[in-house]
C-alpha cells in the first residue's frame, strides 16, 4: 500500500512538470532573409552567431547564392526579440530581416 502511494506521488510529480516545462517557455519561429553571404560556409557563420545567444534552441541556415540566403530560428520569446537575432547576423557581417510571410 504505501509503494502505490508513492508510486501515484510520483506520477503526480511527473506530470506537474511536465506540464510546467511547456508553460515555462515561449518558443517562436522566425526565417530571415540573410545578405551577404557569398559561399556555401557563410551558413555557418551566420549559425554560430546566433548560437550564441542565450534562448536560441535551433537554427538551419543555407546559402542560396548571388549574395542572398537565409536562416531559419527557433527561440525562446522571452529572453530574446527579432530584433536581438536580426543584430547577431549584422554583427557576424550579415545583415538580416524577418522574411514576410506571402499575402502580406
Amino acid at each position: 500500500m504505501k509503494h502505490m502511494k508513492i508510486l501515484a506521488l510520483l506520477g503526480l510529480l511527473l506530470s506537474l512538470l511536465g506540464s510546467a516545462s511547456v508553460l515555462a517557455g515561449n518558443t517562436k519561429t522566425v526565417e530571415l532573409e540573410v545578405d551577404g553571404m557569398t559561399c556555401r560556409m557563410c551558413p555557418i557563420t551566420v549559425r554560430r552567431a546566433l548560437n550564441k545567444l542565450d534562448g536560441v534552441e535551433e537554427v538551419e541556415a543555407k546559402y542560396e547564392g548571388h549574395g542572398e540566403g537565409w536562416a531559419r530560428v527557433r527561440y525562446d520569446a522571452d529572453k530574446l526579440t527579432v530584433a536581438d537575432l536580426t543584430r547577431a547576423t549584422e554583427m557576424a557581417g550579415y545583415p538580416s530581416r524577418p522574411r514576410q510571410e506571402q499575402g502580406q
